[in-house]
């Protein structure tokens, strides 16, 4: 046996010794009693503010967004700190896009040997390897379905307007989803093609997502829910977040939430 392979055995053993095999069960049930705990005190602190300032919308309003900023850092440093166990470390990829890819890297580093390898580290690791897409990047369409189960055909879209919405119709609420129908009666097909898609994992939940809003709209998904290369890629997690794509197929707008006159703005004639 030669020394160089004795060497590298030692070292072999020393790194799987060092290694955590495997996560804390202890410290998953800390994460989801602290993360509960997190958003407890947050509805209730809403409901405090809401009746304090009942008669005073602009203080209302101020201190609204002192706690969200509050309720974001602390669900950030939550994440962060339990990243080493399977809740955490979903939370720090929903937060991706809120944590500096070097944090996400070291994180990635000190994870236990079971977590290194699962589906969500993997997606952290794209994230990391991949440039997101940002306004003025060129459009960089992905393989997804229409709601019929047909390959969607983007190139069919050239030389259009394209809205393309990353969920959340629901989230717009009534008024969000006229404003939406509105934008659809005022742009013809040819102006503006407007591309919801989902992150669902059936073709099934898809087409009930077209029932149930509009067949005014081009439905689509990848059939991948969680880990997606669009979320992925496009540093979509929001619903909605919108993309404006011009003529040229360059991103003119990204947007978390969907604001009709801004979109308007971005929309070549």
């Amino acid at each position: 046996m030669t020394k160089t392979f004795l060497f590298s055995l030692l070292c072999c053993l020393a790194f799987t010794q060092c290694a955590p095999k495997s996560y804390d069960a202890k410290r998953e049930l800390e994460y989801i009693k602290a993360d509960s705990l997190l958003w407890a005190e947050y509805e209730a602190e809403g409901e405090r503010l809401a009746e304090l300032y009942a008669e005073n919308e602009d203080s209302l309003y101020i201190k609204v967004v002192e706690l969200e900023a509050y309720a974001d850092r602390k669900n950030r440093e939550l994440a962060i700190e339990y990243s080493a166990t399977p809740s955490g470390l979903r939370r720090c990829f929903m937060l991706r896009l809120d944590i500096g890819k070097d944090t996400l890297q070291s994180i990635l580093s000190n994870l236990p040997r079971d977590l290194r390898q699962s589906e969500c580290a993997e997606a952290i690791k794209a994230h990391i390897a991949t440039n997101q897409i940002e306004v003025g990047a060129e459009f960089s369409p992905i393989d997804v379905v229409n709601a019929d189960g047909d390959k969607f055909a983007w190139g069919e879209h050239r030389n259009k307007n394209i809205l393309l919405i990353y969920g959340g119709l629901g989230c717009m609420g009534r008024s969000g989803r006229r404003e939406l129908a509105a934008l659809r009666e005022e742009y013809t097909a040819d102006d503006l093609a407007i591309v919801v898609y989902y992150s669902v994992s059936t073709l099934e939940e898809l087409k009930d997502f077209r029932n149930q809003y509009s067949d005014n709209y081009i439905f689509v998904s990848e059939l991948q829910p969680d880990y997606s290369p669009f979320k992925i890629k496009y540093g979509a997690q929001s619903t909605p977040t919108c993309f404006v794509i011009d003529r040229n197929g360059t991103i003119a707008l990204k947007t978390i939430g969907f604001d009709a006159q801004q979109i308007k703005e971005k929309l070549d004639k």
